[in-house]
């Protein structure tokens, strides 16, 4: 697996806003996130298999830990748990399993 360590910055972005009025986030925080997500510092930290993604906008800064394959929770813009990984039925998968997105 390649090592992706380091510290990125986002090329460009598209159909963002999209996703989040898709996944149910109200227009006032898809604004925020939207303006917010334009320049995220990403610092990637990787050992082998586990990754720590740092995610800094002005708006606010996520972390999340995580080995590849194996099922994850983190949280949208407005606050809402998220699972991520195999067995979600989807890259990210939001909403109780009978309303995934």
């Amino acid at each position: 697996m390649p090592n992706f360590s380091g510290n990125w910055k986002m090329k460009s972005s598209e159909n963002f806003e999209e996703l989040l009025k898709a996944l149910g986030v109200n227009v006032m925080l898809r604004k925020i996130a939207v303006a917010a997500a334009a320049k995220p510092a990403v610092e990637i930290r990787q050992d082998g298999e586990s990754f720590y993604i740092r995610t800094s906008t002005p708006v606010r800064t996520t972390e999340i830990r995580f080995r590849v394959g194996e099922e994850f929770e983190e949280q949208t813009v407005d606050g809402r748990p998220c699972k991520v990984g195999p067995g979600t039925g989807a890259a990210h998968a939001w909403g109780s399993e009978s309303e995934r997105v």
